[in-house]
This record gives C-alpha cells, sequence and structure tokens, in this order.
C-alpha cells in the first residue's frame, strides 16, 4: 500500500434506515474527529424540514441545496461527514467527495430498512400517494444501485448493531491508504532486505508502547538504550519504562551531544557500558536519538560480540526518514567523516512523530529537506501536498507528520530493498548531493546544516539539469520555490567559491573530469545521467554562492 496524504473527511453515505447518521457520530468519537451531517445542515439553512422543502420546492430543489451543504461540509477542518441517501446520484457530488476522502456506503436489506423507518413519516420518498414504502424501497434501491456502487466501500448492516458497524467501517479505513492516520493504529513499512528484512513502525506516542512493540525472546534479556544527553533527559525515562514493562533488563548509556561523539572513544565507552550491563550475544541495543545517535550505536551494536540487534528509535526528522533505514553504520576519524562504519541492518525501526516537536525549527527544516528530495525524484503527490499544506506541516499537525514520515520511509526502503550495500540505485538519494557536500565542506565545520546543504545542493543541480536539456526551466523554478516556502537557504550568502570548487574537484565520484549524477526530468521521476561534464556542476555550484 502506498501512503497517500491524510483524507480532509470520511464521507458516510448509503440509502435511508442504514444506520448512516448515528453510526458517522460513533464513527468521529472513535477517531477523534468532528462529525458533521449534510441533511441538518440543509434544515437548518432552511428553517424547515427535508419533507417541508420536498412538499414546497420539490425534489430538483433539494437536490442544489444538498450539494450546496457538501459543499460546505468537505471545506473544513477533518471531519467525518454524513450525507443524505441521493448524494451519489449526482457527479459533482461524487467528485467532491473523492476528493476529500474514502466513500463509505452503507447498506441492508430491503426488509430491514422498512423495518428501521416504517415509524418515520418525515420520508418524503417512501410516502407518496398510492405507493406502499414497501415497493417504494425496493425500486429505489435499484435505480439507486449504480450510483451506491461508486463508493469506495460497501458494508451490510442488516445483523448489525451501529456499534458494530462503526467498528466494521474503522476496521476498513484502517487498510485505507487515506484514511489509516485516524484509526490509531501505526503504520508499518516493510523493508525487505535479504536475509535481513525489517519493519518501520509510524505513529504517536510509540515509545511509550516499545514494550510492545518490541517484546525480548523472554523476560530478561539485557539490553542497553543508548541517547545523547538532551535526548535522554526528554525520553529516557519513558523509553526504559516501556522497555522494563515489556520483559527487557535494560540499562541507559548517554553520550555528549553533537557530531563529535561519533568517535572511536566514545565506542570504546559504549562497549564497556554493555559488558557492564551484562548485553550478551542475544541482548540488543536501542539507538534513541537522531542521526549522530544512530550511526554511533548502530556502529557499537554491529561490532560488539561480532554483532548484536540493534533497534532505532529516531527521535529527529531527518533520522526518521533517512539516516535509521538501509543498515548504515558510521564513526568518524580526525582525517574526515564516517571513515569507519560497517552495513548492520536493525531488528526494527521506531517512529514516534510526537518526538518531533521538540525539535528546534532548524532541524527540523533540515530533514524536510531531505523529504523533498524524495519528493523531488519519486513523487509528485507528496510535492504538490507540501506546497498546498505548508501551514500544517510547520505546525507539526499529527496526520500530515505521520504521511510524510510513512511515505519517505517507504521510498528509502524501496531503493535500499534494491541495493542494500549501496552499489549502485542508491545512488539517487545523491540528489543534491555532490554540489551540496561541496558547498558544506567549504563553509567550514558546522557552519552549514547538511539539510541546508543538501536543499542548496537541490537548486544548483537542478539548475545543471536545465543546462543539459534533462529538464525544462518549470521543473528547477518549482524545486526551488519550494525549498524556499520551507526557510530553506537557494542561495549561499558570503561563501567562497572558489574553496567550494576545490571542494567539489576532491569529490570520489569524478571520473577524468566527469560526473554521474542523478538529476530531475520532471517532479516525481528522476534520471541518472552519465559523463555529467564537471563544468557545468561548477557552474551549478557559482550560481549559489552570491
Amino acid at each position: 500500500m502506498k501512503f497517500e496524504p491524510p483524507a480532509r473527511a470520511i464521507s458516510i453515505t448509503g440509502f435511508m434506515g442504514t444506520g448512516k447518521s448515528s453510526v458517522s457520530e460513533q464513527l468521529a468519537e472513535r477517531l477523534g474527529l468532528e462529525c458533521v451531517d449534510t441533511d441538518e445542515m440543509i434544515e437548518q439553512r432552511a428553517g424547515m424540514s427535508i419533507s417541508e422543502m420536498f412538499a414546497r420546492h420539490g425534489e430538483p430543489h433539494f437536490r442544489e441545496a444538498e450539494t450546496e451543504a457538501l459543499r460546505e461540509a468537505l471545506s473544513g477542518e477533518r471531519r467525518v461527514v454524513s450525507t443524505g441517501g441521493g448524494i451519489l446520484l449526482r457527479d459533482e457530488n461524487v467528485a467532491m467527495l473523492r476528493e476529500a476522502g474514502p466513500i463509505v456506503c452503507l447498506e441492508a436489506e430491503p426488509e430491514t430498512i422498512l423495518e428501521r423507518t416504517s415509524a418515520d413519516d418525515a420520508r418524503p420518498l417512501l410516502r407518496g400517494e398510492g405507493v406502499e414504502p414497501a415497493e417504494a424501497i425496493r425500486r429505489l434501491l435499484e435505480e439507486r444501485a449504480p450510483a451506491y456502487a461508486r463508493a469506495d466501500y460497501h458494508l451490510d448492516t442488516t445483523a448489525l448493531s451501529q456499534e458494530q458497524t462503526a467498528e466494521g467501517v474503522a476496521a476498513m479505513l484502517a487498510e485505507d491508504p487515506r484514511a489509516c492516520y485516524f484509526t490509531g493504529r501505526p503504520l508499518k513499512v516493510p523493508v525487505e532486505v535479504e536475509g535481513a528484512a525489517y519493519e518501520i513502525v509510524v505513529g504517536e506516542g510509540l515509545l511509550g508502547e516499545l514494550g510492545r512493540l518490541c517484546a525480548p525472546a523472554e523476560p530478561g534479556v539485557r539490553a542497553a538504550v543508548v541517547s545523547s544527553d538532551s535526548i535522554a533527559s526528554l525520553y529516557a525515562d519513558t523509553t526504559l519504562a516501556s522497555l522494563a514493562e515489556g520483559g527487557w533488563e535494560v540499562s541507559l548509556l548517554t553520550v555528549p551531544d553533537g557530531e563529535q561523539s561519533k568517535c572511536l572513544a566514545e565506542v570504546g565507552r559504549l562497549y564497556e557500558g554493555m559488558v557492564e550491563a551484562g548485553v550478551d550475544r542475544g541482548g540488543r541495543v536501542f539507538a534513541l536519538g537522531g542521526g549522530v545517535v544512530g550511526d554511533l550505536a548502530g556502529f557499537a551494536a554491529a561490532t560488539y560480540l561480532r554483532g548484536v540487534e540493534l533497534v532505532h528509535l529516531p527521535t529527529s526528522l531527518l533520522a526518521q526518514v533517512d539516516s535509521s533505514i538501509g543498515g548504515k553504520t558510521a564513526v568518524d576519524l580526525p582525517q574526515g567523516k564516517n571513515l569507519v562504519g560497517a552495513f548492520h541492518q536493525p531488528r526494527m525501526v521506531v517512529c514516534d512523530v510526537a518526538a518531533l516537536r521538540t525539535l528546534p525549527e532548524a532541524e527540523l527544516r533540515c530533514g524536510l529537506a531531505e523529504i523533498i528530495k524524495h519528493a523531488c525524484c519519486f513523487d509528485a503527490t507528496m510535492f504538490e501536498h507540501l506546497r498546498a499544506h505548508h501551514e500544517q506541516v510547520m505546525a507539526l499537525d499529527g496526520p500530515t507528520l505521520e504521511y510524510l514520515v510513512a511515505r519517505n520511509c517507504q521510498i528509502k526502503a524501496e531503493v535500499v530493498a534494491q541495493d542494500p550495500l549501496d552499489k549502485g540505485p542508491r545512488a539517487v538519494l545523491n540528489y543534491g548531493h555532490t554540489v551540496g557536500h561541496a558547498l558544506e565542506r567549504a563553509a567550514g565545520e558546522w557552519d552549514l546544516r547538511h539539510g541546508e546543504a543538501v536543499a542548496l545542493g537541490m537548486v544548483g543541480e537542478s539548475r545543471v539539469a536545465q543546462w543539459l536539456g534533462v529538464s525544462d526551466a518549470d521543473s528547477a523554478a518549482r524545486q526551488e520555490q519550494l525549498i524556499a516556502q520551507y526557510g530553506l537557504p537557494t542561495s549561499a550568502e558570503g561563501l567562497d567559491d572558489a574553496r567550494a570548487v576545490a571542494a567539489l574537484h576532491r569529490d570520489k565520484k569524478i571520473v577524468a573530469g566527469r560526473l554521474r549524477l542523478p538529476l530531475v526530468p520532471e517532479i516525481g521521476r528522476f534520471e541518472i545521467v552519465e559523463d555529467v561534464p564537471l563544468e557545468l556542476v561548477e557552474r551549478g555550484l557559482r550560481s549559489l554562492c552570491v
């Protein structure tokens, strides 16, 4: 299932007497959403009942009012919308409902409908002169069958209570790619690496569910939670308590904040801590933090006792959508970053999106640079969602966060499955990185964040694609506009371009003065371009330095 942007509405429709209104209310309460009823909206606007409206103005007038009420109902915040039984008769209504989210049609046997509506005199379509209600029900059901078939889901309520119906609808929506964010179930992304398959689990409040999600083979197994000082102060208590409740004998090992902790000296300290904690070959390391902790704890897990199991608990957006996926671990040497490392696939990755709400805004934006990169290369729908829903993204709206994290994990998981050891296809994930890394190195230690450098790199490399004729000016302009919309840099003010060009020439991907680069011909699609002239890449880099 490809994860899609969250629905704005879950619409419940169907014939009269199938339980639409009551079930919509129960479903909304279950999902924590507002419930609106288009029939109630029509009556409030008109100051009369629907049966009176039919009697005074006729059905065509009612259908116009129904469409207007539906348009208003779908324009607000996320909600469950209960509609009239004839809402699907109009193409305009169906288009609005589908654009907003999934459509659920409730059904029942004619005899059940008759029994449920027999005491209700306010049913104008069943109360015509000389027409028996049972006959009217059968006729209308037959006439409307093609319209009802247009719904995404159907549920027969004949033998179900209202509670059972609401439960049944919620179960169907749990598998829907637009409504799954509202059901309370974690989202699961499989990573199909040969011999080391695992799951990424995404949701709200998952650090408090770790004991259930990552239970040990038997009670008392030893584990180490590795975290940085600042992240441990926020999340260690919840993490340790949950793991202990699940049966782990767990110890906390902390390292100082910052890239300087990614060194062999800190790895040695972790080894000693794991020995003291009694972690054996059946134990596990939980990496709680951002990319630095993930790299460091991952490398320690890969090498301690020739390898123990690893679970990533990423707390930064960049770690959730990128560094925790794929099995790369490494530490730095004085001569350079990530010079000592190993591939060590985790047993599981647990992304608690609630942790993102404590991120400094600058770190959030850096993670968004990686998401924008994935959108440019793989998913035009996500690109458009980022463009159209900037406020929800920056407000850290729960379903929006779950969508972005789950979809980006899905994208990276698919690439990793094709190239687990980073020998070829993973090259697409380097979009923006060739120019970005040169700028990052030229800027000096930590003067330019990695996400900022990647954003700049995408701008520069989109211009290279345009100059090569791989893409048009519109594609480059749209990428730059989205990057700027999220507060990421599109120019490197004050940076020495000569120093950046010198850094570019040290790129290990250069062969005989030419590069192999992933470029974006159009939003949502990438192309690996061979033999890109280095002078064009230099030109792209220099165009950023102002």
